[in-house]
């Protein structure tokens, strides 16, 4: 029976995978005709190039995110530390979520101190959970939305929060946000909303640096925090 629901489960996530590559694949495919196509001006061209920009970044973070969730489950990997300021690994996740963020006109708030918040951190790990969770609000919020990050520096530990006002969390779903291939049920869920594995990776590099990470909703319609809590370097 055991042997059986895991190969039900495997067929359940290829399908899941299938279908999130058709959405970005037929986008690339619709804007690849209208460069083809001469009788547009450079505008639809332009946009048409864009498309393809964002689809693409798409297809490679789904990708990511599997090879991620194998690589993190396989034992525990070696992380490569070093002292980083959080918030120049803030700016950088937020630059490089920008196309996804534009194109959904989300007006994007950054609410950072002034002064140097010091870590010890893989910095391609940790940017990778920033930008996960910049991706996950950006996928659960309605267009021209706000998504705001806030990061406080407080007794030897920093908090990191990334807050949107999207479709929210069911009390029932919050204990298992986290949990490996978990989607929020909803009637309005997106079609690019994902594997449900975006949100595992997250907890799992946390955890590796010895942090925590908690997700909050009042319920739906009532958006989203995450709380990232790591060790200050001292």
């Amino acid at each position: 029976m055991e042997a059986a629901s895991h190969a039900h489960d495997h067929v359940e996530l290829l399908a899941t995978v299938a279908h999130e590559l058709r959405n970005p694949l037929a986008a690339i495919q619709a804007a690849a005709r209208i460069l083809g196509n001469h009788e547009h001006d450079a505008r639809g061209r332009e946009e048409a190039r864009a498309a393809i920009d964002r689809q693409v970044m798409r297809i490679a973070r789904l990708s990511d995110d599997l090879l991620d969730a194998g690589y993190l489950s396989s034992g525990r990997p070696q992380l490569r530390m070093e002292l980083i300021d959080l918030r120049e690994l803030i700016n950088a996740a937020a630059a490089a979520c920008r196309p996804q963020l534009e194109a959904g006109h989300f007006a994007t708030v950054l609410l950072l101190p002034p002064h140097p918040v010091m870590i010890e951190a893989d910095p391609i790990r940790l940017g990778q959970v920033i930008t996960n969770l910049l991706d996950n609000a950006a996928k659960f919020s309605e267009p021209y939305g706000m998504i705001v990050v806030g990061l406080d520096d407080n007794s030897g530990v920093v908090s990191l929060r990334v807050v949107d006002h999207g479709i929210g969390i069911p009390a029932e779903m919050l204990p298992r946000i986290f949990d490996p291939f978990v989607q929020v049920d909803s009637v309005r869920l997106r079609s690019n909303s994902g594997i449900g594995i975006g949100l595992h990776v997250v907890k799992r590099i946390v955890e590796l640096h010895r942090g925590t990470v908690k997700a909050f909703s009042a319920g739906p319609d009532m958006g989203s925090t995450f709380t990232v809590r790591l060790p200050r370097h001292t």
